[in-house]
Order: C-alpha cells, then structure tokens, then sequence
C-alpha cells in the first residue's frame, strides 16, 4: 500500500501536527489562485451530477487541499465536502485516499508530458515545458508534501515522461555535435528541474530574501528560461 514504508512517528505524524496546529506552508501566488477560484462556502458551489462530474470534482477538490496542506493532513470527507459530494463515492470510484493521490499527480504528469512530447530541442521549445510546469504547480507541491511525509517516489510519481523526452532531445544534440567534454544529459537535465521545482516551491522565500518584487519588470519566465540555457548548454 502507498506510503506503507512510513514510520508511525515520522515525518508524516509530524506534518499531520503541525497542519492541525495551523502551522503550514504558506501557499504561493499560484497556488492562492487557485484556491481562491473555489469559493470557501460549501453552498455557493454548485454540486456535481453524474459520475463524470463527480470524479472531476473529486479531483479538483483532493489536487487543491493536498497540495495546500499535504495528504497525511487531507481526510476522504473533508475532500468529499468540498467536492460537494458523498464521501462514500470516493471510496467507490477511487478505493482510498492513496489511490485519489496517485491519480490527480498522473493527470498532471501527463499534461507536462504533453506539452514535452512536442519539444524538438532544448533551446527556444523550453520556454513550453517551463511554462507547462509552472501550471502544475499545486502538483509540484504536492510531490514535495509527499516525499516529506514519506510516500515512496515510484508510487507517488513512478513515470517521468517530459523529463525523459528532454533527456532524450539533449543527448541527441550531444550527439550531433560530435566529441567534446561536455555534461552528461542526465546532469543537466535533473540540474534544471531542481532549478525550476525549486522556484515553484520557495518563490515565497526568495522574494522575501533577496527583495525579488522591488526589481524593476522583472519577468522570472525569461530568468528561468536563461538559466535553464545555462544549464543545459553545458551538455549541448
């Protein structure tokens, strides 16, 4: 079962106390979007009719309060109120709450790969994969949650196909340029995801540290994307 390998005192016991407490991490700009397009009162939120719109909300619902508060801290029916559902449905389209996890984070998994499979290169069609996910944010958060919390990585995120399909167009490019000592794809390809999950995750700490809103027009996109470059060109 997910998360199986977890100790009753870890990580995960103690993420769950601390999100009782109140004490979480502070969601990003993204991810207060997100959450502030669902509106609070279980009452203005029309309620789902037949199994497809039932699984939607489902989904929507457990995507947008796991990654705010972390699975362990999420139960079936505080997904089920604010789907506006039964909280038995869960339990009958999706078994349990592991099972709801694996299947939100391989939706957007297979959205970023999506946008992955058509990069022909590692230069300009990169602006698309960043782009592809920054949008998953809340999936991004929710990986971090996960793997705090001491959910096994190959069930929570077992398939890496836009990493993958990247890894694949570098080398191919390394390989075109002929012999050189130059980084592994590998390398530079998991090098520029820590860079990209890692402004995802800590925009609202650089911000604060470094002083990032009182630079004048700053577009992070192109930062990202420069940076990225930089990265990658060193396996090109």
């Amino acid at each position: 079962m997910l998360g199986s390998g977890r100790g009753a005192g870890g990580v995960g016991t103690r993420l769950h106390s601390l999100s009782t407490l109140g004490v979480r991490m502070m969601p990003s700009s993204a991810t207060a979007r997100t959450l502030s397009a669902v509106p609070d009162n279980d009452a203005d939120r029309p309620r789902p009719v037949g199994r497809a719109e039932v699984m939607e909300a489902v989904r929507d619902s457990a995507m947008v309060l796991f990654a705010e508060r972390g699975p362990d801290a999420v139960t079936v029916r505080e997904v089920a109120d604010r789907a506006g559902v039964n909280h038995a449905l869960i339990h009958r389209h999706y078994g349990t709450k592991e099972e709801l996890l694996r299947v939100v984070l391989s939706e957007a998994i297979e959205r970023m790969a999506g946008v992955a499979r058509e990069t022909s290169n590692t230069g300009d069609d990169i602006r698309g994969v960043i782009a592809a996910t920054r949008r998953e944010e809340p999936a991004v958060r929710l990986l971090a949650w996960a793997l705090l919390a001491g959910y096994p990585i190959e069930e929570v995120w077992p398939e890496y196909p836009a990493f993958q399909r990247v890894q694949t167009v570098l080398t191919d490019e390394q390989a075109a340029a002929g012999a050189g000592d130059r980084e592994d794809p590998r390398m530079a390809v998991a090098a520029g995801t820590a860079l990209l999950f890692g402004w995802i995750l800590f925009t609202p700490f650089l911000d604060r540290a470094a002083g990032l809103r009182e630079i004048p027009g700053l577009d992070d996109e192109q930062v990202l994307f420069d940076a990225a470059q930089a990265i990658l060109g060193r396996a090109r």
